[in-house]
């Protein structure tokens, strides 16, 4: 009787821990001026099947470059939607969802693009019918942590225009875009003089109009890849003037 009741019990709690796991890929995505739609996949890399939510808000940035959020775009008024906007995807499944722009392209616009894996209601509209709903609770019943995760679309404006400039001072070297799109510094970082001990590689986006500021100091380096739309290329800054 004990060696059934401990079967019993690791069976229980097998349901109430198999729990979805979305994976939603790069973070960061980039829809080109001559694009208009831009596939994204979403992966369930867990045990039970996944209801996800794709909520829209879209990023604009004040003056002194701090980005401001908006609600949710609802119906009706949203330049870029998601088609699907709810999916169900099952255990180690994947499934795509199409981000479409319908607004003006004179300049660039940005958007948050979360996935928000939720327990089916009726009103969501999963395209479920009360039996398969009310299932699908019993099964999720316990699990209350369901992680949302958001990547963030740039869409460049139709006539894009790339102008990277590198401004050389005697204390600095100041990276300046001049463009109409967001170029990227990726794998950023900061080395000695001989390149070798170097912080850990991360990205920097700079949009129209902005720039970094690259503080020369003795034996030391940074170095990137620069990133304007398909194009880039390896830059070294150092503490000497490039010519």
């Amino acid at each position: 009787m004990r060696n059934l009741f401990f079967i019993l019990l690791l069976m229980l709690s097998g349901n109430v821990l198999a729990s979805a796991d979305i994976s939603i890929g790069t973070l960061y995505d980039y829809m080109s001026g001559q694009q208009s739609t831009y596939l994204k996949r979403i992966r369930n890399q867990g045990d039970a099947t996944a209801f996800v939510k794709v909520a829209i808000h879209e990023i604009t940035y004040d003056g002194a470059g701090q980005p401001h959020e908006s609600p949710e775009l609802t119906e009706g008024n949203r330049a870029l939607i998601a088609s699907p906007s709810r999916m169900i995807i099952p255990a180690k499944g994947m499934q795509a969802t199409r981000l479409l722009y319908l607004g003006a392209r004179d300049k660039e616009r940005y958007f948050r693009v979360r996935f928000i894996p939720v327990q089916p209601r009726k009103e969501d509209g999963f395209d479920m019918d009360d039996q398969s709903i009310d299932g699908q609770q019993q099964i999720s019943a316990g699990v209350n942590i369901l992680t949302g995760f958001g990547a963030i679309i740039f869409v460049m404006p139709k006539e894009t225009r790339f102008d990277t400039g590198m401004i050389e001072a005697d204390t600095m070297t100041t990276v300046v875009n001049n463009g109409n799109a967001t170029i990227v510094l990726d794998f950023f970082e900061e080395c000695d003089g001989r390149g070798k001990n170097c912080s850990t590689p991360g990205k920097i986006h700079l949009l129209p109009n902005m720039k970094k500021q690259l503080m020369k100091k003795k034996d030391h380096l940074y170095r990137f890849v620069l990133i304007e739309g398909d194009q880039s290329r390896n830059m070294v800054c150092t503490d000497l003037v490039i010519p």
